[in-house]
């Protein structure tokens, strides 16, 4: 009688090569290795998984999912012993190696063994020493995304302190624009296309069409013609004009447009992080990355601080606090300037009568660029007839809400009724009214008054 001749093992191939891996992680090269191993240990491959072009920080991957779910935990699927992986980096880049030794366990408790062809099949008498470089391989793997996403993610920052593109698509009423080594434009650049030599640059400009007016319109809607996003957005869609992906406009679409700084050509890079696909949040303003006029502007920087001060007040939450501290500011301004009245000898009455048209005006201030305040004073027309008003910077998260007064003439207010300003601007020192100025500048209040 004949011996039986003993069936070989059988074993799945994966394989896996990110576009980041060196072209010696290729497939096809993961392909030879893994015949070769398999040759040499009489073991027949009976199926084959690839992942081309995928990270490894991640199990979400087509085929790695397939491996399981098709093959290791179905009872349906034909005999195997073995799961063949060239090694370690290609199982995955897991940033949690408790992950990696995860999807090893459950190959485990089906019976089939993940085997590393660069480590082989360890010695019964070596398992320790060779989970312990297991162990230690996978923190490499782990490791060299991590030093590869720094490094990328230095690049970007320096990219974009430059004023220039670090991935992403323009925004509603703008283009990129390829630009060549010596960072002049070569031609606007098409969704889904991409630099192709890497000292060319990509940069954002106006797409001067039907969008770029609608964002203009947008601004001039809200700043000029007092309309809220919602009545803006119902506008736009009464018209036909879709929104930024086709769809109608609501109004958190318009706000969206209305405070994105891109549109005084301000490039902004790091807002979120969502590194390693370890999960999006949103950055602290002390990381975002600035980069100012670095590119054409749609809309003027005063125009746009107009915009945000006006939305301010649209937000119930902020509106019902701002209202409380800038109308406190006032009263407590209009207070000091009711007892210099009656002090000059203006009776109650007059003093009463005074009280509504008294030149006083408030602002919050806003923090549109770093830690650099900005201040939007709107002036009624009862108002201008005097030659200054009071202006009380107000802030919101302090217990008292002046820390800053201002004597500015109105004449600076111009036709449209606003005066905009921060403290990078000469006007900062040119109107502010310190302490040993105040009851000097609110006497000559008093006296214009008196005066009338």
């Amino acid at each position: 009688m004949l011996g039986s001749v003993e069936a070989p093992k059988r074993a799945i191939a994966y394989y896996r090569h990110s576009a980041e891996d060196k072209q010696e992680n290729s497939v096809p090269i993961q392909r030879e290795y893994a015949q070769k191993f398999a040759d040499d240990y009489g073991i027949e491959i009976i199926h084959e998984e690839a992942d081309e072009g995928k990270s490894g920080l991640l199990a979400t991957r087509p085929a790695f999912d397939n491996l399981f779910q098709k093959w290791i935990l179905n009872d349906d699927s034909p005999d195997f012993e073995y799961v063949l992986v060239y090694d370690v980096s290609r199982w995955g880049r897991f940033q949690d190696q408790d992950e990696a030794a995860y999807y090893e366990f459950l190959c485990k408790k089906q019976g089939k063994k993940v085997v590393y062809i660069t480590k082989g099949f360890p010695k019964e008498d070596e398992q320790l020493i060779s989970h312990l470089q297991t162990s230690i391989e996978r923190y490499m793997a782990a490791e060299y995304s991590r030093q590869l996403s720094n490094k990328v993610f230095h690049g970007c920052v320096k990219i974009s302190e430059q004023g220039y593109s670090a991935g992403g698509t323009a925004c509603y009423g703008m283009t990129r624009i390829l630009l060549d080594e010596d960072k002049k434009p070569i031609r606007e650049l098409k969704k889904g296309e991409h630099k192709m030599i890497a000292n060319q640059r990509v940069t954002f400009a106006p797409k001067n069409d039907e969008t770029t007016e609608v964002v203009k319109e947008i601004f001039d809607l809200l700043v000029n013609h007092w309309r809220t996003p919602a009545e803006i957005a119902s506008n736009l869609n009464s018209r036909n004009i879709p929104s930024a992906h086709g769809g109608r406009w609501n109004q958190d679409k318009i706000r969206r447009i209305l405070t994105n700084e891109t549109y005084i050509g301000t490039r902004i890079y790091n807002k979120t992080w969502n590194r390693l696909k370890q999960g999006h949040r949103s950055n602290p303003l002390s990381e975002w990355v600035f980069c100012y006029n670095a590119f054409p502007a749609i809309v003027e920087s005063d125009l746009f601080i107009k915009a945000q001060e006006r939305l301010y007040w649209l937000l119930p939450s902020k509106w019902k606090k701002g209202v409380y501290k800038t109308e406190k500011a006032k009263r407590t301004l209009r207070k000091e300037l009711k007892n210099k009245l009656l002090s000059a000898g203006l009776s109650e009455d007059q003093c009463f009568e005074y009280l509504n048209e008294l030149p006083v005006l408030a602002s919050a201030s806003f923090y549109l660029k770093k830690s650099t305040p900005v201040w939007c004073f709107s002036i009624p027309e009862l108002m201008k007839k005097y030659k200054f008003v009071l202006c009380a910077v107000v802030e919101l998260d302090k217990r008292d809400p002046i820390s800053e007064l201002f004597a500015i003439p109105t004449k600076e207010f111009g036709l449209g009724g606003y005066f905009v300003f921060s403290k990078k601007n000469e006007e900062y020192q040119k109107y502010r009214l310190p302490n040993e100025k105040l009851d000097e500048r609110v006497s000559d209040f008093v006296k214009e008054i008196v005066q009338r």
